[in-house]
């Protein structure tokens, strides 16, 4: 048996809140990806959905220093930086 749409609490063009018989989730159209499920409350989909934005950014952070510490020493190999200068 699959899941079964009970109520859409609110569906907006990137997502929507649904009551399913096994809880509420959280969809977004975006990503096309479930980031909240199994929820017993609408406030703990939301909690969720937050965490889990929240990983995403850190993660996205992290990998976005490590590409800039990359390109840095990348250009480096070819432009002498100059002392008064805090750029390239």
């Amino acid at each position: 048996m699959g899941r079964k749409s009970i109520r859409t609490i609110f569906k907006i063009d990137t997502f929507s809140l649904v009551e399913c018989n096994d809880g509420f989730w959280l969809y977004d159209y975006v990503l096309n990806w479930s980031i909240a499920a199994h929820c017993k409350t609408e406030q703990e989909a939301y909690i969720e959905a937050l965490l889990y934005y929240q990983k995403y950014l850190a993660d996205t952070k992290k990998e976005l220093a490590e590409l800039r510490n990359k390109v840095d020493t990348f250009v480096s190999q070819f432009v002498e930086k100059n002392e008064d200068d805090e750029q390239y």
